[in-house]
């Protein structure tokens, strides 16, 4: 009896292991979200959507804004983010708050096509 109870723990405490080893995985992935940590730079494509460059060459992203950000294209109109995700991402809701006044809502970040 007090060997299948062991068992059973030892079996129960496995699959604890096994299942926090796999969520640590799936949010390492490069491609699961832009970290804050590992943001860089943005690169205008159009008046909404801009390329995010990360530092390290750890992956590039698409980022959709809600509207036109004027903002990004004045000089010396540095910006700061204010992340509203429980997350460390940089994704949906998060706003660029610059220096000057105006603020730009983020719309979508994605992961930019290979190539």
């Amino acid at each position: 009896m007090r060997s299948a109870v062991l068992f059973v723990g030892f079996l129960a405490a496995s699959g604890v292991i096994a299942l926090g080893t796999t969520g640590d995985k799936a949010e390492a992935s490069p491609q699961a979200c832009l970290k804050f940590r590992d943001f860089g730079s943005l690169t205008k494509v159009d008046d909404r959507t801009y390329l995010a460059s990360t530092k390290f060459g750890k992956g590039k992203y698409v980022v959709a804004l809600r509207g036109p950000c004027r903002a990004l294209e004045q000089p010396d109109n540095f910006y700061t983010v204010r992340l509203y995700g429980d997350r460390e991402c940089f994704d949906r809701d998060d706003v660029l708050q610059f220096r000057f006044g105006q603020v730009c809502f983020v719309d979508s970040v994605t992961p930019a096509p290979a190539g």
